[in-house]
This record gives structure tokens, sequence and C-alpha cells, in this order.
């Protein structure tokens, strides 16, 4: 009873580092030392008289405060770099434990008798913790675990943690406020961490430096990745394979006369060869099966859909004299351009000449040296992130393709459909499923609807988007941008790699947008689309404006055929 009782509060542990691996795909690897901090903090409070509950609930908060404290020093890391920062902080704790006694109690650790009692006098409470009960309390937690993560997959959370998994340049780009979400993940991972560690010092009585070694940390990382991506049931499967390891390194051990420890080291490492290795195919097939498939509703819109609210001319986005540099070279020099509802204004000019540039300034994503941004007459929220700028009224889609995984369109879109919706605590209350929460879904379906209706895709809403062809993804990227309902819409090359065919469409579907009362800022290198779809056409050359207006007039610029067309016939 012990022993499982030991493997269900690692599985607490493990499903804490899921949550931050799995879902949110942020590679940590320092899940053992906030599980080293719910284990020797509550053994610590107690053998100073702290009620057993109360110590819990502390060590507890402090490893949450510290998992949220390691999200703000690693904001700007990422992949590797996020790794070999977490298991660093692994390392730090296993030190601290083995060069200070006093917090560790040495080489044996802190003691307490067994079984443990929770009392309360004000309650008038004496419960004794037998093995029995501390089964049932993990295995509650496990179960309660499990159907928050199967229930989450389509709701509030379960869109933001898909957009987190797939990057968090996208994530931005969609108005998911990133940096916000990975200090709340990682806080909620600790926090389940320190539980299984404290769980399993209340239940055993001691708790030493050895067994919260960096291996811990690794093992609980390979019980994460044998799981799966985003699967509710995975950490159980790889906790269970955890389970079945000290027996199998023992045996090994004994037939090979080696350390036991060193062959639990070998063995697991070779489990984490092994769960990379089919890490793919282990993905396609939960796939087929369809236990990782996401659901969203979508309400199919009828008629003609006119969903911005902007009035037709209103000024939407305004780059007033903004200069901008990428060392010493300066990509923007003073430049003015405006961006009206009911428009399609085309940016053109040779590369390098501050395009992309100017989109990105615009999104946020690149801090202007100079000048100001507006959106709607207001001053543009500052920083260097896309979401405050996307909940503002301007959404850019990336220059590359990029997928959310293989979700559908559907819920594709809705994760762009997140950046609308401002009910407080959504989430939670979807999976409780109050009227709220179904008032909120019932929108985001809607302008799902109206979003793939206006692109074209009404008919592959169901259709994972590896499914889809070139042209068919760039309109998703469009459909996931105007989702956010953001009347300012820029735009950068989605012309890119399409046949002639498929550009048709693709003007057909920007004018579509402009004439649904949004604005569409558009860089393209495609002069014969800007044609055919642009009411206005701003021409830049070495990060200056060299002319504005219609089509028509900067085709007929003298400074235009001379600097870009090469001509300088009238």
């Amino acid at each position: 009873m012990t022993t499982l009782a030991t493997d269900l509060y690692l599985l607490v542990a493990a499903y804490g580092l899921a949550i931050a691996v799995s879902y949110a795909g942020l590679p940590v690897l320092g899940q053992g030392a906030f599980v080293a901090v719910g284990a020797f903090g509550t053994s610590q409070l107690a053998s100073h008289g702290v009620p057993l509950g109360v110590a819990l609930i502390t060590a507890v908060v402090m490893a949450a405060v510290a998992g949220y404290l390691v999200g703000f020093a690693a904001a700007r890391l990422a992949g590797a770099q996020l790794a070999l920062a977490t298991w660093a902080l692994a390392w730090l704790a296993y030190t601290a434990l083995v060069v200070f006694p006093r917090l560790s109690g040495g080489a044996q650790g802190l003691t307490r008798t067994t079984p443990a009692h929770l009392v309360s006098p004000s309650l008038g409470l004496d419960i004794t913790l037998h093995p029995w009960v501390h089964v049932l309390v993990a295995a509650v937690i496990d179960v309660a675990l499990a159907v928050v993560l199967w229930r989450s997959a389509a709701t509030a959370w379960g869109l933001d943690l898909a957009a987190l998994r797939s990057g968090a340049g996208l994530a931005d780009s969609l108005g998911v406020p990133v940096q916000r979400r990975r200090r709340a993940l990682l806080a909620a991972s600790a926090a389940l961490g320190a539980v299984g560690g404290a769980g399993t010092a209340v239940l055993l009585g001691v708790v030493a430096p050895p067994d919260y070694s960096p291996l811990l940390s690794l093992q609980l990382f390979v019980a994460v990745l044998v799981g799966g991506t985003a699967t509710w049931f995975g950490p159980a499967v790889g906790v269970a394979l955890l389970a079945a390891l000290p027996s199998t390194a023992d045996a090994l051990a004994s037939g090979l006369d080696v350390d036991p420890l060193r062959a639990r080291a070998v063995l697991t490492a070779v489990l984490l060869v092994a769960a990379i290795a089919s890490r793919g195919p282990v993905s396609r097939l939960l796939r087929r099966l369809g236990l990782t498939t996401v659901t969203t509703s979508v309400v199919r819109s009828t008629g003609d859909v006119r969903t911005s609210t902007a009035a037709s001319g209103k000024v939407l986005l305004e780059l007033r004299a903004v200069s901008s540099s990428y060392g010493a070279v300066r990509a923007l020099d003073g430049v003015d351009i405006d961006l009206r509802a009911g428009e399609v204004h085309a940016l053109i000019g040779p590369n390098g000449s501050g395009k992309s540039t100017a989109l990105r300034v615009a999104a946020g994503v690149v801090r202007a040296d100079a000048g100001e941004v507006l959106i709607q007459s207001m001053t543009a929220p500052m920083g260097v992130a896309a979401a405050d700028r996307v909940h503002a009224g301007v959404v850019r889609t990336l220059q590359r393709t990029v997928s959310l995984g293989d979700l559908a369109v559907a819920t594709q879109v809705a994760v762009g459909a997140r950046a609308r919706e401002r009910t407080g605590h959504l989430g939670l209350r979807e999976l409780l499923r109050t009227p709220a929460a179904s008032q909120t879904g019932a929108a985001r379906a809607s302008a799902v609807g109206e979003a793939v209706a206006l692109v074209g895709l009404s008919d592959r809403t169901a259709v994972p988007m590896t499914a889809l062809d070139s042209a068919e993804q760039r309109l998703l990227q469009l459909a996931r941008a105007v989702a956010t309902g953001a009347p300012a819409l820029l735009v950068d090359e989605p012309a890119a790699g399409m046949s002639a065919e498929q550009r048709r469409r693709l003007a057909d579907v920007l004018r579509a947008l402009a004439d649904s009362g949004r604005g569409v800022l558009l860089v393209e290198h495609d002069l014969r689309l800007v044609g055919r779809v642009a009411d206005r056409v701003t021409v830049l050359a070495e990060g200056r404006v060299l002319a504005s207006g219609s089509p028509d007039e900067v085709r007929n610029d003298e400074h235009v055929r001379r600097a870009y067309l090469g001509d300088s016939s009238p």
C-alpha cells in the first residue's frame, strides 16, 4: 500500500510537469527541485511545531512562488536554453540540500513518526494518515487532474495551451499573453510537484537528499515524454513505467554486478532516448485513434459577413514619423503610413526597403526608435509584444506559414477568437459549464464561423491543417487573424509560393476582408496582385516613403519609375 501511495504522489508531480512540457511545450527539467521544496518544506515546518496541514499548504505556496519567479527569470528562454536553465535549477536545489545539513538533515535526512496525524482542535479532528488514506487522497488528486486536462482541451485554457505549444511568436501574434501564461503554468506545475513531494514526505516519515537528486527531474521528464503530447492519460503511462524501473534496474544490477543507482540512471537514459524517438509515431497513432482530437463548435455564417464595427474610412492605424534600426542599419527613417477601414493599403518596395519592419513596428514586435504608433487615434500599447496590440485592434499574420500542430481548422481559428473574450476565469467557468461560459462559447463559435466564411474555408473546418494545400494554409492564417476581432489586419507576403489560380482566390479574399469593414495593410511583391486589390499603395525605398497614392498615381510617379521600376520614361 505504501509503494502504491508513493507512485500515486509521483503521478501528481508528473501531471504538474505535463502541464508545462506536454501541454505548453516548455522543456522543463527542474521538477525535482519543486518536489524537494514540498518534501523538505513540509518536514522542516512540521518539525518546528507548525501544524501539519498548515506546513503542507505553506510548502506548496512556497513552491508555486518559486515556479512563478522561475517564469520571470526565464522569460526570454526557450527550447534548449530553458531546458538547461531548469536542469541547473535541479542541480542547485540538490546541491543546497547536500551542502546545508541543517536544511536537509544531512545524509540521514529528516525523520518523523509515522503514521502522521492531521489534527485540528477547532474542528475537533484527529485523523490518522494510514497508507490507505494516502492512496485515497493521491488517487482523488490524480483523477481530478486527469479530468481537468481531458475536459479543458477545447476550453479557453486548452486553446491558449495549444498556441503556446506551437511557439511563442504565433501565440503572441494571436493575442495570447505569452509571458503571463508561462509564469502561471510554471507556478501551477511547481505547486503540483510540491504536493507530490509533501505527500510522500508525510507518508514515509523521512526525506533525504539522495531521493531528490537531478535524476528525479530526469525521470519525471521521461514519464511525461513517454505519455505523448497533450494527452490526459500520458503521465499515468509514464509513471507506470517508472514504477517498474527500480525492480528492473535491481535485477540488471544484480546480473551485471553493478551499482543499482547507476543501473537506474542508465535505464532512465534509455527510456528518454526511446521516448524521443517514438514521439512522432506515437502521436500519429493517438491521432488516428481519436484520442488527441479536439473539437470546436462552429456556427455557420449565412449571408453577407460584416463583423467589423469600424466605419468605412475611419483611420484604424497610423505610423507617424517612425524610425527603427537594426544595429547600424536604418530600416525605417521617418515613415508616415496610415490604414483606413474598408481599404487595402499595399506596401511595396525592393527587398530591404523596410516593408516588413513597418508591419512589425505597427504590430508591437519591434520597438520604434522614434515617432509614434496610433491605433484608432489612441497611443498604441508600449512594449515589445504583439498581444496588447491585438487587443487594441491590430493583428499581424506571420510571413511564413505556421501551424498550431494538427489541430482542426475550426480549433485553430478558435485560438484567434480567444482574443475577443473578456470573461474572467473563463477556463474554470467552462470546466464548470456556467451560463457565462456557455454564452462566451456561443460567441466564439460564431466568430469562428464568420472568419472561415470570409476566407472561404467554411467546408474545411473539421480537417487538420496538414490536409490543406499551401494556399488554404495561408488563408487559414488570415482566418485566425480575422477571428481575433481586430479591425486592422497586417498581412505579410501572403501570396508567396502560390499559383496564379491561388493568387486570384487570395485577391478575392483580401477584397472581401476590406469590404467587410476591416483595413488590410498588405506587404506583397506581386504587383499584379497589388493592382487588383489595392485602394492605395505606398512605396518604400531605403526605409523612406518614396510615393503614396492610388495604384495609378503610384504607377505614373516619376520617382517610382526611376528608383523602383528602373524606368524614367513618361
